[in-house]
C-alpha cells in the first residue's frame, strides 16, 4: 500500500478500504491504521484534524480528506490562470 502524498484522495481511499476488506480490518481501527500511511505534509493535516474534533471515525477521516485535497487540488489548478481562462 502506497503512501498518501496529497494527490488523488478518492482513488486512494478506495484503495485504503480494498486494503481493509482483505486483511478483515475492524472499522474502529482504520482511523488508527491509516495514519501510518501518510507522507510527513499529510500526517501534519491528519493531527489539524484530530485537534479540531473530539472523535474521528472512518467517515468523517474520508469525507475531510476528500474535501480538503479536492480543494487544495482545484485551487492549485487555477493558480496562474487569468480570469479570462476560468
Amino acid at each position: 500500500m502506497r503512501k498518501f502524498n496529497g494527490k488523488d484522495p478518492v482513488n486512494w481511499i478506495l484503495q485504503m478500504e480494498q486494503y481493509f476488506d482483505l486483511h478483515g480490518v475492524p472499522l474502529l481501527k482504520k482511523v488508527c491504521i491509516t495514519s501510518s500511511y501518510l507522507e510527513p505534509d499529510q500526517f501534519l493535516w491528519y493531527e489539524g484534524l484530530f485537534s479540531r474534533k473530539q472523535l474521528v471515525t472512518w467517515s468523517i477521516f474520508t469525507e475531510e480528506m476528500i474535501a480538503h485535497y479536492e480543494v487544495t487540488k482545484s485551487n492549485t489548478t487555477t493558480i496562474g490562470k487569468s480570469k479570462r481562462d476560468l
